[in-house]
């Protein structure tokens, strides 16, 4: 369908006509809407390519840090044009809707993939006041990128280095923010909003130590963010992958989609 179609880099004339493009189906490419939202289509850690057809958007993909983010309406999609991104720019992880990954991963043996479920988080407890709870600052962000990559499924694909910088310029840019909490001085539970715009955000990086995880944290984190959330009338969502959180997240939020990541092996 899709041969001799060329993968082009997007421009910023673009950006408008790949916002609306993305927003019909926003559940399976919302990482890729706010981040184009926010920082538009070329800073110094994002890159954006398009595939069109008769002047028709077909495909989109976003380079962030060391990470792929794709796009299609189109289930036979070009795997061939992403293949030759890849040559290029081999990072370390790739994500989209499920179906996308499926055909990416007959194509990718370097990568390992997964499967879960996209979240509307349309639901909280009203978490206590006296909750000491903390909204992180940039100079936390080394500690809290330490966590999360002691955990092999949502650490995995990054380094400790890598991903102190992506939060810390979340919170400096005010497109993201980190709350903790600390125990003897250390930081033992975190949740975050990935990425935030105007009436959304994207909930990722919840972690508990392994010694507190009979704790009630992970209850207040997230509750206690929804909140915030809810207050400022944003709809959260979130990605799950274990079969456990999906259970959670069945119980309590709405089930809006599936998506796949697929992660480097490593040597």
């Amino acid at each position: 369908m899709y041969k001799g179609i060329v993968m082009r880099v997007a421009e910023e004339k673009d950006r408008e006509d790949i916002l609306h493009y993305l927003e019909e189906n926003l559940q399976d490419c919302v990482y890729l809407y706010i981040d184009i939202m926010n920082y538009g289509i070329a800073t110094d850690n994002i890159k954006v390519w398009l595939q069109e057809e008769a002047r028709e958007i077909r495909m989109v993909v976003m380079k962030y840090y060391d990470s792929f983010q794709i796009y299609s309406r189109d289930a036979a999609f070009d795997v061939k044009a992403v293949q030759s991104l890849l040559e290029k720019y081999p990072v370390a992880m790739l994500s989209g809707k499920k179906d996308i990954i499926e055909r990416l991963e007959k194509q990718c043996p370097e990568y390992e993939a997964a499967y879960g479920a996209v979240f509307l988080m349309d639901r909280y407890r009203e978490v206590p006041a006296a909750v000491d709870i903390c909204e992180a600052m940039e100079s936390e962000t080394r500690e809290i990128a330490e966590l999360i990559c002691t955990d092999r499924e949502i650490g995995r694909h990054y380094t400790r280095e890598g991903l102190e910088a992506q939060l810390t310029e979340r919170i400096h840019t005010h497109t993201g923010r980190s709350y903790i909490i600390r125990d003897k001085g250390r930081i033992v539970a975190h949740s975050a909003t990935y990425a935030e715009a105007e009436g959304i955000a994207v909930v990722g990086g919840t972690i508990i130590a392994p010694e507190y995880r009979n704790s009630n944290f992970y209850m207040l984190l997230s509750n206690y963010m929804l909140q915030k959330l809810a207050e400022e009338g944003k709809m959260a969502y979130t990605f799950s992958l274990s079969e456990k959180m999906i259970r959670y997240h069945d119980l309590l939020h709405t089930k809006c989609g599936e998506y796949g990541k697929l992660v480097r092996r490593t040597l």
